[in-house]
C-alpha cells in the first residue's frame, strides 16, 4: 500500500510538471539592430515586463542583429507564414508587400516626432486592415530618429546630392535618390561597412543612431540632418500565435505593449540628441541645414510623395489629405 501511494505520488507529481511545461509559451522576436541599439533594448525592457507580468507564462527570446536570418523586406511576409512569431517590421521596407504602410516613410512629411505619431495614428486603422491581410498585428510601434545623410563631403544644396553612391533601406531611398541623381543602393546595415570599405558606396542615408552603431566616423565626415523621415517600426505578432493565448496573458501584455509604445516615441528624440553628440566627438561634423536648402528638400518631399500616393491608393490620400489639414501643410 505505502508502495503504491509512493507510486500515485510520483505519478502525479510528473503529471502537474509536464501540465506547467506544456502551459508555458515561447515566443521567437527578430531584430533587425544590434542587442545595444535602443530599439533592441526597448524589445527586451518589453520582453522582461511580460515575462514578470505573467508568471513565465509567455516568453519573448530576442534575436538582435538580424540573426535569424531574415532580411527587412522579408519579415512581413516571415510572419505572415509563420516562419517568425514576432518581428520588429520597418514600415519603409515593406513596401513591395503592402505600399500602403510605407505612409509613415514618406519623404520630409514631418518635422518632428510629436508630428510623425500624429500622422501614424491617423494612418492606424488603414494599417490595422492591411495587416489583417498578412494574418499579423502590431502590439506597438517606435520611432527612429530623423534620417540624415552621410557623407565624404559637404552637402549644403540638392544639387550637391548629384553623383553620390549611397547606401538607403527603403523605397523612399531609392526615390530620392532618382529625383536628386544619387546612385542609390537598398542594402542590409550589415553590408554597409564592407560596401564602404571596398568603394562600392561613399555615403549613406540613415539616423544619428545607427551611423553610432556603424561607427561611422571610420569611414566618413560629414551628417548633414536633412530629417528626411521618421522610421516607424511595428512590433508584430502572428494572429495564430496570438490566438492561442489565454485571455488573461493577451490582456496583460496588450497593457505593457501600450505602456511601451509611449516609451519608445518619448526616447527617439534623447536619443537623436546623444547621438550627435557623441558624431561629434568622434570628429564628424554635424552641419546646419540653411533655410534655401530646406525649401530644396521639401518641395522635393512634395514630388515623391504625390508620386507615390498615385501608386498607393484612394486610401493613402485620404490619410494624407487629414493630416495635411491637421498640420497646416
Amino acid at each position: 500500500m505505502k508502495r503504491f501511494t509512493v507510486l500515485a505520488f510520483c505519478l502525479m507529481f510528473v503529471m502537474v510538471m509536464a501540465s506547467e511545461s506544456l502551459a508555458k509559451t515561447k515566443w521567437d522576436m527578430h531584430l533587425n539592430y544590434p542587442a545595444g541599439n535602443f530599439h533592441s533594448q526597448g524589445a527586451q525592457r518589453f520582453a522582461d515586463k511580460v515575462k514578470a507580468a505573467t508568471n513565465g507564462e509567455l516568453e519573448i527570446v530576442l534575436h538582435p542583429g538580424a540573426s535569424l536570418g531574415f532580411k527587412g523586406p522579408e519579415l512581413l511576409r516571415a510572419v505572415a507564414e509563420g516562419q517568425l512569431v514576432m518581428a520588429e517590421v520597418p514600415t519603409g521596407m515593406v513596401e513591395g508587400d503592402a505600399p500602403i504602410l510605407a505612409l509613415t516613410a514618406q519623404p520630409f512629411i514631418s518635422t518632428n516626432s510629436k508630428e510623425q505619431r500624429m500622422l501614424y495614428e491617423m494612418a492606424k486603422p488603414t494599417y490595422a486592415k492591411e495587416l489583417k491581410k498578412f494574418n499579423q498585428f502590431t502590439l506597438y510601434t517606435s520611432i527612429w530618429p530623423f534620417s540624415g545623410i552621410y557623407t565624404q563631403r559637404p552637402i549644403n544644396t540638392v544639387a550637391d546630392l548629384k553623383g553620390l553612391k549611397m547606401r538607403v533601406y527603403d523605397g523612399t531611398g531609392l526615390a530620392f535618390g532618382k529625383a536628386t541623381g544619387i546612385a542609390a543602393r537598398k542594402m542590409p546595415f550589415s553590408e554597409v561597412y564592407p560596401a564602404m570599405k571596398a568603394g562600392l558606396l561613399d555615403s549613406m542615408y540613415t539616423s544619428s543612431s545607427s551611423g553610432v552603431d556603424a561607427k561611422a566616423w571610420e569611414v566618413l565626415k560629414e551628417f548633414t540632418p536633412i530629417n528626411i523621415v521618421g522610421p516607424v517600426n511595428m512590433a508584430n505578432v502572428n494572429q495564430k500565435a496570438w490566438d492561442k493565448l489565454p485571455k488573461n496573458i493577451q490582456e496583460t501584455v496588450l497593457k505593457i505593449a501600450a505602456e511601451m509604445e509611449d516609451e519608445m516615441w518619448n526616447l527617439a528624440g534623447d536619443m537623436d540628441s546623444k547621438s550627435r553628440v557623441i558624431l561629434k566627438e568622434k570628429g564628424m561634423n554635424v552641419a546646419k541645414i540653411s533655410d534655401a536648402f530646406r525649401k530644396e528638400l521639401d518641395a522635393v518631399g512634395v514630388q515623391l510623395r504625390d508620386a507615390w500616393a498615385k501608386k498607393a491608393g484612394t486610401q493613402a490620400q485620404e490619410v494624407l489629405d487629414k493630416y495635411y489639414k491637421a498640420t497646416g501643410r
